[in-house]
């Protein structure tokens, strides 16, 4: 590995797209002030913001929720963690004993949300009853929850931990689909839509899976080192990432050159996009929706006899009231 390229003390890992080795202290500094440019490079937040952050235990959402409380204060942010306790038995409590020690840890309240608690069932067994892949079913549930909450507590944006190579990934999966749709959303951030949807941001937009990895090990931040049960591990998805680590390697910055250049020419693609502006409201839960019927309440109506997302959206009103009215400061039950 050899020497730190900054103060030359042993460095602990080398960044390939920037030619320079670090030790832990420079590699911390580095880290974190990347995630601080990538914010101000893309406009993810301003002052005052309200964020929901979403956590799922792993490393990479934890390694950003913990740069955004050190930063908290500097742009006077008001930090709310999501968690989704998603009902796959022992690696869900394992992820939701995970969150509750990361949320002490940074003094952020942490609210977690059971899907067995709401729909009297977990994703395996909603999966099961849909008959559609597990990780589809997993999305669509959490996509729709991280928006719901977030409306329900009048978030400015949902942060998500989606790295570069997540990013990466999802962008090529999409235009080999041909998939215009999917690869404008792809950005660093997506506007709010009229009180239905909230816009995502991604402040680790341009940093890899290894740096968050690394720089959750130095700060030793708890995180799960396992992977969810369902991971296709042996899906298109992972054979992407493999083949985009070794184009890095023999053609170093192309990740972060590609990724920068995406962002720059999205607005071509959005030609190719027939209900370019269209934007609709659910008749059941009144989120946002591509057609009279939003995703979560067309499934759940037809797993479970019932559109679930008024449901959904009356138990975290519920939750808000009595674990986190006196945080958030605000009559959360009046719509």
């Amino acid at each position: 590995m050899g020497k730190c390229s900054v103060c030359g003390a042993k460095a602990v890992i080398r960044i390939p797209y920037a030619r320079i080795n670090l030790c832990e202290k420079h590699f911390v500094e580095y880290y974190e002030r990347r995630i601080e440019r990538t914010i101000v490079r893309y406009g993810l937040i301003s002052k005052g913001m309200r964020i929901v952050v979403a956590i799922s235990g792993g490393k990479d959402s934890a390694s950003l929720a913990y740069v955004l409380s050190k930063i908290a204060d500097k742009y006077d942010l008001k930090l709310l963690i999501l968690h989704i306790d998603l009902g796959i038995n022992n690696y869900s409590t394992k992820a939701r004993e995970v969150v509750e020690e990361f949320s002490k840890l940074i003094k952020v309240p942490a609210a977690i949300i059971s899907v067995k608690d709401v729909l009297s069932l977990g994703i395996p067994e909603l999966a099961k009853l849909s008959r559609r892949p597990t990780c589809s079913v997993c999305g669509l549930v959490k996509r729709y929850i991280m928006n719901a909450f977030a409306i329900e507590v009048r978030a400015d944006a949902v942060c998500t931990g989606h790295n570069m190579d997540d990013i990466m990934v999802n962008i090529l999966k999409e235009f080999l689909n041909q998939n215009f749709e999917g690869m404008v959303k792809l950005v660093p951030k997506t506007l709010s839509q009229n009180g239905i949807a909230v816009g995502r941001i991604r402040p680790l937009y341009e940093t890899t899976e290894r740096e968050d990895l690394a720089y959750a090990l130095i700060n030793n931040l708890p995180f799960l080192k396992v992977t969810c049960p369902y991971m296709n591990i042996g899906g298109i998805d992972t054979d992407l990432k493999r083949y985009l680590h070794h184009l890095d390697s023999k053609y170093s910055g192309i990740r972060i050159s590609f990724i920068r250049r995406f962002v720059s020419n999205v607005e071509k693609y959005w030609k190719h996009i027939a209900n370019e502006g269209e934007v609709n409201k659910c008749k059941y839960c009144g989120l946002i929706s591509q057609g009279d019927t939003c995703s979560f309440c067309n499934l759940t109506k037809r797993v479970l006899g019932e559109p679930a997302g008024p449901k959904v959206r009356e138990y975290i009103r519920s939750y808000l009231r009595d674990h986190m009215l006196s945080y958030l400061n605000d009559d959360l039950g009046s719509d």
